[in-house]
Protein backbone atom coordinates (compact mmCIF):
# COMPACT_ATOMS: atom_id res chain seq x y z
CA UNK A 1 0.00 0.00 0.00
CA UNK A 2 1.39 3.05 -1.15
CA UNK A 3 1.16 6.67 1.27
CA UNK A 4 -2.21 7.76 -0.53
CA UNK A 5 -3.82 4.25 0.35
CA UNK A 6 -2.18 4.75 4.04
CA UNK A 7 -3.19 7.94 4.32
CA UNK A 8 -6.93 7.80 2.96
CA UNK A 9 -7.15 4.71 5.84
CA UNK A 10 -5.26 7.18 8.50
CA UNK A 11 -8.34 9.81 7.40
CA UNK A 12 -11.11 7.44 7.57
CA UNK A 13 -10.14 6.56 11.16
CA UNK A 14 -9.86 10.40 12.50
CA UNK A 15 -12.79 10.68 11.89
CA UNK A 16 -15.13 8.04 12.63
CA UNK A 17 -16.96 7.89 15.67
CA UNK A 18 -16.16 4.93 17.89
CA UNK A 19 -19.01 2.47 18.30
CA UNK A 20 -20.67 2.81 21.40
CA UNK A 21 -20.68 -0.71 23.66
CA UNK A 22 -24.29 -1.54 24.12
CA UNK A 23 -25.32 -1.53 27.81
CA UNK A 24 -25.52 -5.17 29.95
CA UNK A 25 -26.53 -6.63 32.84
CA UNK A 26 -23.86 -5.84 35.42
CA UNK A 27 -22.65 -2.51 33.78
CA UNK A 28 -23.32 0.46 36.05
CA UNK A 29 -25.89 2.51 35.21
CA UNK A 30 -24.88 5.78 33.25
CA UNK A 31 -27.03 8.98 35.07
CA UNK A 32 -29.30 10.79 32.97
CA UNK A 33 -27.52 13.70 32.31
CA UNK A 34 -29.84 15.85 29.99
CA UNK A 35 -33.32 13.89 30.93
CA UNK A 36 -36.06 16.02 31.73
CA UNK A 37 -39.80 15.63 33.19
CA UNK A 38 -42.80 17.22 31.61
CA UNK A 39 -41.98 20.19 33.86
CA UNK A 40 -39.02 20.46 32.80
CA UNK A 41 -37.01 19.44 35.86
CA UNK A 42 -33.91 16.90 35.31
CA UNK A 43 -34.51 13.61 36.25
CA UNK A 44 -31.86 11.95 38.00
CA UNK A 45 -31.14 8.06 39.25
CA UNK A 46 -29.12 8.91 41.51
CA UNK A 47 -32.15 10.12 43.72
CA UNK A 48 -33.85 7.01 43.02
CA UNK A 49 -30.71 4.34 44.31
CA UNK A 50 -33.18 3.14 46.65
CA UNK A 51 -35.77 1.68 44.66
CA UNK A 52 -35.80 -0.62 41.01
CA UNK A 53 -35.90 1.85 38.52
CA UNK A 54 -37.63 0.67 35.19
CA UNK A 55 -36.18 2.50 32.15
CA UNK A 56 -38.02 1.98 28.83
CA UNK A 57 -36.56 4.29 25.55
CA UNK A 58 -39.12 4.83 22.90
CA UNK A 59 -40.75 7.65 20.32
CA UNK A 60 -43.78 8.74 18.69
CA UNK A 61 -42.94 6.89 15.26
CA UNK A 62 -42.13 3.75 17.10
CA UNK A 63 -45.01 1.02 16.74
CA UNK A 64 -44.01 -1.25 19.44
CA UNK A 65 -43.39 1.27 21.66
CA UNK A 66 -47.33 2.63 21.29
CA UNK A 67 -48.36 -0.71 22.15
CA UNK A 68 -45.75 -0.83 25.51
CA UNK A 69 -46.16 2.13 26.88
CA UNK A 70 -49.75 1.45 28.05
CA UNK A 71 -48.79 -1.99 29.12
CA UNK A 72 -46.55 -0.60 31.33
CA UNK A 73 -48.82 2.50 32.72
CA UNK A 74 -50.97 -1.00 34.08
CA UNK A 75 -47.81 -2.51 35.51
CA UNK A 76 -46.65 1.00 37.49
CA UNK A 77 -50.48 1.61 38.51
CA UNK A 78 -50.52 -2.14 40.10
CA UNK A 79 -46.64 -1.40 42.18
CA UNK A 80 -47.65 1.79 43.20
CA UNK A 81 -51.30 0.92 44.88
CA UNK A 82 -49.01 -1.93 46.45
CA UNK A 83 -46.54 1.28 47.46
CA UNK A 84 -43.98 -0.67 46.02
CA UNK A 85 -40.26 0.55 45.82
CA UNK A 86 -40.45 0.96 41.94
CA UNK A 87 -40.35 4.03 39.03
CA UNK A 88 -41.02 3.58 35.83
CA UNK A 89 -39.19 5.98 33.42
CA UNK A 90 -40.42 6.00 29.90
CA UNK A 91 -37.46 8.32 27.79
CA UNK A 92 -38.72 9.96 24.63
CA UNK A 93 -36.01 10.57 22.17
CA UNK A 94 -38.28 13.01 19.82
CA UNK A 95 -36.65 15.70 18.76
CA UNK A 96 -40.10 17.16 18.55
CA UNK A 97 -41.25 17.78 22.06
CA UNK A 98 -44.83 18.04 20.51
CA UNK A 99 -44.90 15.10 19.08
CA UNK A 100 -42.92 13.73 22.03
CA UNK A 101 -45.82 15.26 24.42
CA UNK A 102 -49.06 13.89 22.03
CA UNK A 103 -47.46 10.46 22.00
CA UNK A 104 -47.18 10.30 26.33
CA UNK A 105 -50.50 12.04 26.22
CA UNK A 106 -52.41 9.50 23.83
CA UNK A 107 -50.45 6.29 26.47
CA UNK A 108 -52.76 8.11 29.40
CA UNK A 109 -49.29 7.84 31.47
CA UNK A 110 -49.45 8.75 34.81
CA UNK A 111 -48.10 6.50 36.71
CA UNK A 112 -45.43 5.99 34.58
CA UNK A 113 -42.66 9.18 34.47
CA UNK A 114 -42.45 10.53 31.29
CA UNK A 115 -38.78 11.91 30.35
CA UNK A 116 -37.87 13.70 27.34
CA UNK A 117 -34.51 13.94 25.94
CA UNK A 118 -34.31 15.23 22.60
CA UNK A 119 -30.45 15.59 22.72
CA UNK A 120 -30.87 11.93 22.91
CA UNK A 121 -27.54 12.12 25.55
CA UNK A 122 -29.30 8.33 27.64
CA UNK A 123 -29.62 7.29 23.98
CA UNK A 124 -25.63 7.88 23.91
CA UNK A 125 -24.69 6.21 27.00
CA UNK A 126 -27.35 3.31 26.84
CA UNK A 127 -27.25 2.44 23.23
CA UNK A 128 -30.32 0.23 23.03
CA UNK A 129 -29.86 -2.32 20.46
CA UNK A 130 -33.68 -1.32 19.31
CA UNK A 131 -36.94 0.74 20.25
CA UNK A 132 -38.18 -0.02 22.50
CA UNK A 133 -35.41 -1.42 25.21
CA UNK A 134 -36.10 -1.81 28.74
CA UNK A 135 -33.58 -1.28 31.53
CA UNK A 136 -33.96 -2.48 34.86
CA UNK A 137 -31.69 -0.85 37.30
CA UNK A 138 -31.03 -1.52 41.26
CA UNK A 139 -28.87 -0.09 43.41
CA UNK A 140 -27.25 1.75 40.15
CA UNK A 141 -26.03 -1.65 38.50
CA UNK A 142 -28.52 -2.44 35.32
CA UNK A 143 -29.79 -6.14 36.58
CA UNK A 144 -32.32 -6.44 33.51
CA UNK A 145 -32.19 -5.58 29.34
CA UNK A 146 -34.73 -6.30 27.11
CA UNK A 147 -34.71 -5.44 23.47
CA UNK A 148 -38.32 -5.04 21.74
CA UNK A 149 -41.60 -5.51 22.95
CA UNK A 150 -44.95 -8.34 22.73
CA UNK A 151 -47.72 -8.40 24.40
CA UNK A 152 -47.08 -10.39 27.31
CA UNK A 153 -43.12 -8.94 27.71
CA UNK A 154 -44.94 -6.90 30.58
CA UNK A 155 -45.45 -9.90 32.85
CA UNK A 156 -41.85 -11.17 32.10
CA UNK A 157 -40.85 -8.13 33.45
CA UNK A 158 -42.64 -8.02 36.67
CA UNK A 159 -40.85 -11.20 37.74
CA UNK A 160 -37.79 -9.60 36.92
CA UNK A 161 -38.95 -6.20 38.84
CA UNK A 162 -40.84 -8.58 42.03
CA UNK A 163 -37.26 -10.47 42.14
CA UNK A 164 -35.65 -7.17 42.06
CA UNK A 165 -37.47 -5.76 45.01
CA UNK A 166 -37.00 -8.67 47.32
CA UNK A 167 -33.31 -7.78 47.30
CA UNK A 168 -33.68 -3.67 48.14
Amino acid sequence: MGWAGFAAIAATLAVARPAAAEVSVGDRAAELVQVVDAKGRRLSLKRLRDRVVVITFGASWCEPCKRELPAFEKLARGYEKKAAKVTFLAINIDSDRAKADAFIQKAGLRAVVAGYDPAKSSVDAYDPPKMPTTFVIRGGVVRHVHAGYSPGDERALAAVVDKELTRL
